[in-house]
């Protein structure tokens, strides 16, 4: 199963994640270090992780930096 980690710079908010989970499937985050949130969700193809990189940028977040694991 594949793996995608976001860097964002600051917080998500709660509407946010939960319209992430509706069309991408469960998803975790964690806080720190400092201001950054990194977002996890698992089982996305290429076009999956653009559209949800894309989701971030149209809702006014900075991608700071992205992991993908097949």
């Amino acid at each position: 199963m594949s793996r995608c980690e976001l860097g964002i710079g600051g917080p998500l908010a709660d509407s946010l994640l939960d319209l992430i989970g509706s069309r991408f499937g469960e998803v975790t985050t964690r806080r720190g270090p400092g201001p950054g949130t990194t977002l996890v969700v698992d089982g996305l193809d290429p076009a999956a992780e653009r559209a949800l990189m894309t989701l971030l940028w149209d809702s006014g977040h900075d991608v700071v930096s992205m992991r993908s694991t097949r």
